[in-house]
């Protein structure tokens, strides 16, 4: 458990910086002074409230006078509730710096993570991690404050206790650690327990989200049912685990709160039999029951740390997965001389050029990808010209998507080589930023037209270029028609149709101005003549064309063909001169 505490200390310190986790620290030790100076005052106090003129300072042995003394307690309970206050105020904001800080660490590194990583992720598991285990995580660091300032107040409570009376406090905190140390165990079920929770907790997300992507499906096979009862499932897993968790960690309080009775009751009958003082007697009470309440809630405290801890791990998970972000591709390159000879699996496609067409702006030369043991692109080769169509077509699970991702250079080969303009792709990021790419399913945030179009553009764009994108889109009739036209906000999605939303995701692809447009069934909810306009929309740009597609309107159109086979081959099919 100090383990993880350690780690817990180490985020904040990388979120928040030493300097503010020092004075919090200190602003902790000031309060314990403080709360362990209240304490001591109570022997003077209660004997003054006994009459007594001259109440005497414990250790000092000094008396005070009466005015002082209430002034000096008054002063004390004012500074330590005044430290507190900041203390809980500091703690509390660095608390959730911290979080924020593992947030977006974690986010930040899906976003920049290599494709191959990604592809092997669920999206529910990372949408758990960065919002539900964050926030237990933050729960966690909360109370790994809170024992701080426990464990230092009971610190102080040990110091007064032994102040007032040594024969009776150092026995009273010999108990204390005798009752922790045999309470210890329960700390580490609560671990097992929080890693069981954590686990269960991740199907339930798991099983929601998949739930909730399906609710077409659902629905048209009356399958409601079945899915409640994986829910119910579910969710009962996680229950039975926390109620295992209150029961173990309430039956250690109650044990311990009882042991805490025991002692304190004890502690009181020999300080009678050693003849202490009302005075005394009473401020030892006071002072070995908050010595054994802080111990109990420290004890506790632990238990809660030791079952929220285990989030972190599903966090820094992300964290560490992605720590490698994709950079440049510094694999050795195969030259034109090591290239695989033409034979099954090999082919080329080119198609006949076009009058006017440059040389390829992209070329796949011997690509091979695979996922496992299988080759899903064994030897491809490909050319897509400056300003051609070239469609790849196939059954799924042919390697379409694969191919785009290649091209996209979001994976890289196992073999062969990537070329633009000529040249190896040594840098994904920089060929990207001359792309444009509209991918199957639909993707639009709850915001404004113009921020559905311009988010992915990473620079200014002019209303102008905004409606040129739209109207090459053949979808600026449609935003015109919205209440406030580029400006209106798409809260509902329903306020377009699901060919209107496509097309809008060409018009955020053609916004970017790209050399190249990577098309994955982005016209399949456009009807005949509306595809056909928007074909020559973007041919009209200049910018290349590669587009995955199953049907043969478009096919026919292009200038080359793959065809990709069931068995991840390639034919070569030529498109219309």
């Amino acid at each position: 458990m100090t383990a993880r505490a350690r780690r817990y200390l180490a985020n904040a310190v990388a979120a928040c910086g030493t300097p503010a986790i020092v004075r919090l620290l200190l602003a902790m030790l000031l309060g314990s002074v403080l709360e362990g100076a209240v304490l001591a005052l109570l022997v003077p106090l209660i004997q003054l409230l006994a009459g007594s003129d001259h109440p005497q300072v414990p250790v000092v042995g000094a008396s005070i006078s009466p005015t002082t003394l209430v002034v000096l307690a008054g002063v004390a309970v004012l500074l330590r509730g005044t430290v507190q206050w900041w203390s809980a105020v500091t703690s509390a904001d660095l608390r959730l710096r911290t979080l924020d800080a593992l947030r977006l660490r974690a986010l930040g590194g899906i976003l920049e993570a290599d494709w191959s990583y990604l592809a092997t992720q669920r999206r529910s598991d990372v949408v758990h991690a960065t919002t539900v285990e964050a926030e237990r995580a933050e729960a966690a660091f909360e109370l790994t404050l809170r024992m701080m300032v426990d464990a230092l107040l009971l610190v102080a409570s040990a110091v007064v206790a032994v102040i007032i009376e040594p024969r009776l406090g150092l026995p009273a905190i010999g108990c204390l650690l005798v009752v922790v140390l045999v309470a210890r165990r329960g700390v580490r079920r609560s671990v097992d327990l929080g890693v069981e929770w954590t686990a269960r907790t991740m199907l339930f997300s798991a099983t929601v989200t998949d739930s909730l992507s399906s609710l077409r499906l659902i629905r048209a096979h009356e399958a409601s049912a079945q899915w409640l009862r994986l829910l119910r499932e579910a969710s009962d897993g996680g229950r039975r685990v926390q109620r295992r968790y209150v029961e173990h960690t309430a039956g250690t309080q109650a044990l311990v709160s009882f042991a805490a009775l025991g002692i304190a009751l004890l502690l009181v009958v020999l300080g009678r039999t050693m003849g202490l003082g009302v005075a005394e007697l009473v401020a030892l009470a006071v002072v070995t029951t908050r010595l054994l309440t802080t111990a109990r809630a420290l004890l506790g405290e632990g238990q809660a740390f030791a079952h929220f801890a285990p989030s972190l791990d599903a966090v820094e998970r992300i964290i560490e997965e992605t720590a490698h972000a994709e950079g440049l591709d510094t694999r050795p390159r195969s030259s034109a001389a090591t290239r695989p000879p033409d034979g099954p699996g090999v082919g080329r496609v080119a198609g006949e050029e076009r009058a006017g067409v440059s040389r390829p702006l992209l070329e796949l030369r011997g690509v091979t990808v695979g996922y496992g043991e299988g080759a899903v692109l064994d030897g491809l080769d490909l050319e897509v010209p400056a300003g051609a169509l070239v469609a790849v077509t196939g059954p799924s699970g042919a390697g379409k998507s694969t191919l785009l991702d290649v091209a996209l250079g979001l994976l890289v080969p196992e073999a062969g080589e990537v070329l633009v303009d000529g040249m190896p792709v040594g840098d994904p990021r920089a060929w990207r930023a001359r792309l444009g790419y509209v991918p199957q399913q639909t993707v639009l945030i709850p915001a404004s037209v113009r921020e559905n179009l311009t988010w992915s553009a990473g620079r200014e764009l002019s209303d102008d270029a905004l409606w040129a994108a739209l109207e090459g889109a053949q979808v600026a009739d449609v935003v015109r028609r919205l209440p406030d036209g580029i400006d209106t906000v798409l809260n509902d999605l329903a306020q377009l149709s699901g060919g209107e939303q496509q097309r809008l995701s060409i018009g955020r692809a053609l916004a970017r101005q790209p050399d190249l447009l990577v098309l994955d069934e982005a016209t399949s909810s456009l009807d005949p003549a509306t595809e056909r306009a928007v074909l020559a929309n973007l041919r009209a740009t200049g910018a290349a064309i590669l587009i995955a597609t199953h049907r043969a309107s478009i096919a026919e159109v292009a200038d080359a063909v793959v065809a990709l086979d069931p068995d991840h081959l390639f034919s070569n099919e030529a498109g219309p001169a």
